[in-house]
């Protein structure tokens, strides 16, 4: 019995060490997002991924997610939600983290479901964010041009009634289509190359109906605990195995991008941001194993 209970020990304080390690590992997980109506003047263009911070630090003033971003070297960065966590107050820090993000290429960020717990504290970050430079999308419109040619930004903040109830619960909440994005956003020029930053990708349906052509989220952290062969474990919303965790999903002419984030204790899933080079070159019809797609 003794050989055992020192295997069990043993294997505990392995697990033990794998969590541990794990929730300060940062990694950059680069791939290839497909787009047909992807300009030519965008075509090779990277995009780095973020969301999902909450109250996690990466060093002294971020500087290791900082040197992180620096070193891969994106045209844009994406920050798509939950930059801090609900019950924070001091987001001083967070507002000096986007306009040190958008010194290394300019940043397009879009609140999650935590930031809208506190509505005046979130449009006065916004408002500050704006006023340094930051692209801060509540449920506006981004125009970026380059060689004469353009890309449509957009960013959906949608009410915290389609993340969580009233009472705390997440029993029965409303599903959006997508006469509700337009709602928010008006309808998008189908001869542009729409991209989309939506905080919850569980939505991805309703996406791309409304007629995004890129997608960009988080908030499911990757499923907290990853399990291999199988994915992501439980969302935010407590509903077992995803189906959109982490990393690109297509649903008819749409591609999505999930990043599993950077904040949240989390299980053989460390913190996470992608690096996605635009193309509208014609991938291989089958992705890449890892890869999820959604074909109607």
């Amino acid at each position: 019995m003794k050989w055992k209970t020192a295997l069990l020990a043993a294997a505990g304080m392995l697990a033990g060490a794998n969590v541990f390690l794990g929730n300060r590992q940062l990694i950059v997980d680069r791939d290839t997002m497909y787009c047909s109506k992807l300009p030519d003047a965008f075509e090779g263009k990277k995009i780095m991924l973020m969301a999902d911070l909450h109250r996690k630090k990466f060093g002294k003033d971020y500087c290791n997610l900082l040197d992180t971003v620096r070193a891969a070297s994106p045209d844009m960065i994406i920050m798509a939600g939950d930059l801090y966590s609900r019950g924070e107050t001091k987001i001083g820090e967070k507002v000096r983290l986007l306009t040190a993000l958008n010194d290394i290429a300019p940043t397009y960020y879009t609140a999650g479901n935590h930031e809208p717990d506190d509505p005046e504290l979130l449009d006065a970050m916004l408002c500050k964010a704006k006023s340094l430079g930051v692209h801060a999308l509540k449920n506006e419109l981004a125009v970026v041009c380059s060689g004469g040619e353009r890309l449509n930004i957009y960013g959906l903040q949608l009410p915290l009634k389609y993340f969580i109830n009233k009472d705390g619960s997440y029993h029965d909440l409303p599903v959006p289509d997508e006469n509700t994005i337009a709602r928010y956003l008006g309808t998008p020029d189908s001869n542009c190359c729409n991209l989309l930053i939506a905080h919850n990708p569980l939505f991805f349906p309703a996406y791309e109906k409304w007629g995004a052509d890129m997608v960009f989220s988080g908030h499911v952290h990757g499923g907290m605990i990853r399990l291999p062969f199988i994915g992501g474990l439980l969302s935010p919303e407590r509903k077992f195995f995803p189906k959109y965790s982490k990393g690109l999903y297509r649903r008819s002419n749409a591609v999505m991008a999930v990043t599993a984030g950077l904040g949240r204790k989390r299980i053989n899933n460390p913190s996470q941001v992608m690096l996605l080079t635009l193309t509208a070159k014609k991938l291989p019809a089958k992705p890449r194993k890892g890869h999820a797609w959604e074909l109607r």
